[in-house]
């Protein structure tokens, strides 16, 4: 019974560590233009004068008009982009995004994996055996 709760433990924390490690992505804080975020050919976070926030994976521009690319069920969709309804185009920092992902699941899992040593811990194991001395 003690090693299948050691495997079940063993077990949910690969998997606690493998979502933790699922990326997240961070955007730059400067704002960019829309010729910049076409040249640059990154994801993009855009915020709307309305509130709403799109992610495209990259902005495209054909025939003055531009669009941003979404991949949607395995299909990269084009959206058209209103350059007037536009406040703010933020790029997507491939670095931060890699430092922050790695950083908080590291942190998480060693909490995780600290908390379960401790609370399965049974204290040093001090048992001697007896020794006999002959008389």
């Amino acid at each position: 019974m003690k090693s299948a709760r050691k495997q079940i433990r063993l077990i949910s924390v690969i998997l606690t560590s493998l979502i933790l490690f699922q990326s997240c992505r961070v955007y730059h804080k400067e704002h960019v233009t829309l010729d910049k975020a076409v040249e640059e050919g990154k994801r993009v976070k855009i915020l709307t004068k309305n509130g709403i926030k799109l992610k495209f994976k990259k902005i495209v521009h054909s025939d003055g008009v531009y669009y941003g690319i979404k991949r949607v069920k395995g299909n990269d969709q084009l959206n058209l982009i209103d350059p007037n309804s536009i406040e703010s185009i933020r790029l997507h920092n491939k670095t931060m995004s890699i430092i922050y992902g790695t950083g908080v699941g590291l942190l998480i899992s060693g909490v995780v994996l600290s908390v379960i040593f401790i609370t399965t811990w049974d204290g040093p194991n001090l048992d001697f055996a007896p020794v006999s001395f002959p008389n």
